[in-house]
């Protein structure tokens, strides 16, 4: 029976956000040899996830911007937000000292004066940008009405106590699905997240629950934990993700998801650590 495996990339897959082990490559390419769907799911734009899936290489499929994005056979899914909620998201940020990025599936509009993922945003992103991704200044709300429907997610930049009352606004409107960090507030259409690309993949692909492995290092994995039967979270995972996981396996840089494959699937290669 052919397994789905989906891992999260950041704090799982990947080490300080850039660097992947051979031996997680390696252990991931075996299991596709083998006949397996593997995905990544991140939070991270389809190019920038496209940069991720090219370090294994092979026939990686994608889960990007939250679920708002996610490959399904030959097929592009996307769910966008519309003129109202980009409206809203913009006018509420900027209001609050706070930076908005919109993002279309290859393109990034932003405020303020400096292009996103440089500096400090650039910590996430630090291997350089793609070709195929354009970034774009958003001149004023003006241009907003030329985004809807096009618009897949958004981010907003800002101080904790600033991003909290931003927070607070769009989860009264109760049309957003939202991921928040100390820094950093992710933005995505009701109802979509990283679960709901899993759950179509799984239709899709006929693969059930019980063939389904799921990777993860934080709280916002619980949710494709759930469409999982092995939930594996990481040595460095949030304590609390760990107890709700039906495995734990070692650190991201430890090549905690290497090892769980290489016994999961009694890979016959010997994995070289690196």
């Amino acid at each position: 029976m052919t397994y789905l495996i989906c891992s999260d990339v950041d704090g799982t897959l990947m080490v300080d956000h850039t660097q992947m082990t051979p031996a997680t490559r390696q252990a991931i390419r075996q299991i596709m040899a083998q006949g397996n769907q593997f995905y990544i799911a991140s939070g991270r734009m389809l190019p920038l996830a496209r940069q991720t899936a090219a370090l294994i290489g092979g026939p990686v499929k994608i889960i990007a911007a939250d679920g708002a994005t996610f490959e399904q056979g030959d097929q592009l899914v996307t769910s966008h937000l519309a003129n109202a909620k980009l409206k809203l998201i913009y006018q509420t940020a900027l209001s609050n000292n706070c930076r908005v990025f919109f993002f279309e599936t290859n393109r990034i509009y932003y405020t303020g004066c400096e292009p996103p993922y440089q500096a400090k945003a650039a910590h996430a992103h630090t291997g350089g940008l793609p070709n195929d991704l354009n970034v774009m200044p958003l001149i004023g709300p003006e241009f907003l009405p030329n985004l809807g429907d096009h618009i897949t997610n958004a981010i907003v930049y800002g101080q904790p106590s600033e991003l909290a009352l931003v927070r607070q606004i769009l989860v009264d409107q109760t049309m957003f699905s939202l991921t928040s960090t100390p820094d950093h507030l992710e933005i995505v259409p009701h109802g979509i997240d990283k679960a709901f690309a899993l759950a179509s993949i799984q239709r899709h692909l006929g693969i059930d629950r019980a063939h389904t492995i799921v990777f993860g290092d934080a709280l916002e994995d619980i949710s494709t934990f759930k469409l999982a039967g092995h939930s594996v979270a990481m040595g460095n995972a949030n304590e609390a993700l760990k107890q709700v996981a039906t495995d734990v396996t070692l650190s991201n840089d430890q090549d905690g998801v290497a090892v769980f494959l290489q016994d999961f699937f009694n890979l016959n290669e010997n994995v070289a650590h690196g």
